[in-house]
Order: structure tokens, then sequence, then C-alpha cells
């Protein structure tokens, strides 16, 4: 986030192929996650991600979930290790375009601040996935910075469901 510098999606890199980003990765839910469940457990979608910006901004693993079932029924939630770090809970995500290729969902995070201590009022974040074969393409872009971060990587689902 120095403002000006741009980093390009290394577009020529191939994602792993799922069954190996997702071995191992079976997670507990984070409570706030599991708290409204009611009868049905949530969709849950895990993606692995490459961190091509060299910030630290653009997580390598995201995880979300779309309730299935009670009063927040539709809702999405979004958890990855930098709202871990800065808040310990997940957050509200939304589909911000969704057509026959691909979908994409969008959150934001306020008043974060880098390492180098730049400052930043709002971090938008968005994910978009190829709805063929799961690759992913995270962007991070800081209000006020002319530089976008961003990720390359591939989503799925526990168990391939």
């Amino acid at each position: 986030m120095d403002g000006g510098e741009s980093h390009p999606v290394d577009s020529m890199r191939p994602a792993l192929p799922l069954p190996i980003l997702l071995a191992g990765l079976i997670l507990p839910v984070p409570a706030a996650m599991a708290q409204d469940w009611g009868q049905e457990p949530p969709v849950v979608m895990m993606c692995q991600i490459i961190d091509h910006s060299g910030t630290g901004w653009v997580p390598e693993f995201i995880m979300m979930t779309r309730q299935t079932s009670g009063p927040r029924q539709g809702r999405i939630e979004v958890f990855d290790p930098i709202l871990q770090r800065i808040l310990g809970q997940p957050i509200e995500a939304r589909i911000t375009a969704d057509d026959r290729t691909s979908r994409t969902y969008g959150w934001a995070l306020a008043g974060v601040r880098n390492a180098s201590g730049q400052r930043t009022e709002r971090l938008d974040y968005r994910l978009t996935v190829q709805k063929a074969d799961g690759s992913a393409r995270v962007t991070a872009t800081a209000l006020g910075y002319d530089n976008v971060m961003t990720g390359t990587g591939a989503c799925g689902s526990p168990g391939g469901g």
C-alpha cells in the first residue's frame, strides 16, 4: 500500500488441484459461524490463494459460508487469517456479480494499518470464482491508494459437494 505501485497477476501460473489444496484443511468452524445453523449446516467454500502482491493484505486462505436455514438464511460470511488477526471473527460478504461463468463476492475492512504504519479508511476485497473449475482471483484495494493487490488460486467445497 505504498501508493502508485501496482502488482500484475501471474496468469501463467497453474492452479494446484483442489484435492492437494484442501487436503488436511478440515478446520473447526469458528463459533460465530456455527451459532445460528439451525437444522441445516451452512454451505462451505474454502479457497487457497497465492498472494502476488507481497503486501500481506491478500489472504492465503479464505473460508466462506452461506446459511441454508433459520433466521439468517442466505447470509454469506467470510473468514480468513487477516480477519482472524484484526477482528477475531467472520464478517458478512455479499455477491457483487453473478453470471453463467463466474460469481464475485465482496467485503470490506475499515480503518486498517499495515506493518509500515500506513493507514486506510477502508480495504475492499473482491473474490471472483470461476464456476467451471473453481479457479479464483482475489483483489484488495485500499481507499486512497492507487495500487490493487492481487492473488490467484482455487476454491472448492470440502468433500467436493
